[in-house]
């Protein structure tokens, strides 16, 4: 039984959203395309009709992750658009990110991933999201020395990337969870004490 364009399109998209999902929590090799199939509720002969290769898949996959998240954070920062750099942080260095890593950042989840990867196209995304919240964070920044802004921007950004990997890694909850408020804290005190533009 043929199915249509649009059925088509909606498997697709189904499959992408699962590994968008799954890869986050498991990472790029902790889930083979047969079970990632059997998770999207469609069979794995299906997979290849629908992608070009594994290598392309991955990259949309990670792209689709990416959107999801940068789309919740745009609708976080336009909720609190008064503090946007405070939105961002107590968003990202939190325990809800830290506890549910499938619907969170691809850097946290998926970085050393694509660090080890042979894939180059999948090495050059992950420098566009890199360089997508260091724009982000600049542009947020209320240092007044624009020169400052970028390197601040990087500080911040791998301030909070380690703080949530290293809230993820530790058994102990109590240890997890000071890191996340150390790292917190320390970011949004920073930033009430900058000089404003």
């Amino acid at each position: 039984m043929k199915i249509s364009r649009e059925q088509v399109e909606q498997n697709r998209n189904r499959v992408l959203d699962t590994a968008a999902k799954l890869f986050r929590e498991r990472g790029i090799d902790g889930i083979g395309i047969a079970d990632l199939m059997k998770a999207s509720g469609l069979t794995h002969g299906g997979f290849y009709r629908q992608f070009k290769s594994k290598d392309d898949f991955v990259v949309e996959a990670v792209k689709r992750a990416f959107g999801m998240t940068s789309a919740d954070i745009r609708q976080r920062l336009a909720a609190d658009a008064s503090e946007p750099f405070e939105a961002l942080v107590k968003h990202y260095v939190s325990s809800h990110h830290r506890d549910d890593p499938g619907m969170g950042c691809s850097l946290t989840a998926l970085a050393a991933d694509a660090a080890r990867c042979d894939n180059p196209e999948l090495k050059l995304f992950f420098g566009n999201i890199v360089s997508n919240y260091l724009d982000l964070l600049t542009a947020i920044n209320p240092e007044a020395d624009a020169t400052e802004k970028r390197s601040t921007a990087i500080r911040i950004l791998a301030e909070m990337v380690g703080a949530v990997l290293l809230s993820r890694v530790v058994p102990d909850e109590k240890l997890s969870d000071e890191i996340l408020d150390v790292v917190s804290n320390d970011l949004l005190d920073r930033h009430q004490s900058l000089p404003r533009t």
